[in-house]
């Protein structure tokens, strides 16, 4: 697999919402990361983040765009 989630695709949502299949995330989360879920310190079972197949389709097509620059870069004369 040398792509994913290369096109760009929308899809048709209720009330007429376009649904994109990428959406880049918050800054926070690229700051952060997904928060895991865990226990506390009280034993609280803490759910942790919800992540949208349009952030990762976004993730994982940002790194096969940057693995593929790469490629191209080691492979140049």
């Amino acid at each position: 697999m040398d792509s994913w989630a290369n096109t760009d695709k929308t899809y048709a949502g209720q009330g007429g919402a376009d649904i994109p299949n990428k959406q880049e995330p918050s800054e926070e989360m690229q700051a952060t990361g997904f928060a895991p879920t865990y226990f506390d310190v009280n034993g609280n079972l803490v759910f942790g983040d919800g992540i949208s197949a349009q952030v990762m389709n976004y993730i994982l097509n940002d790194l096969y765009k940057k693995y593929q620059e790469l490629l191209t870069r080691v492979e140049a004369p």
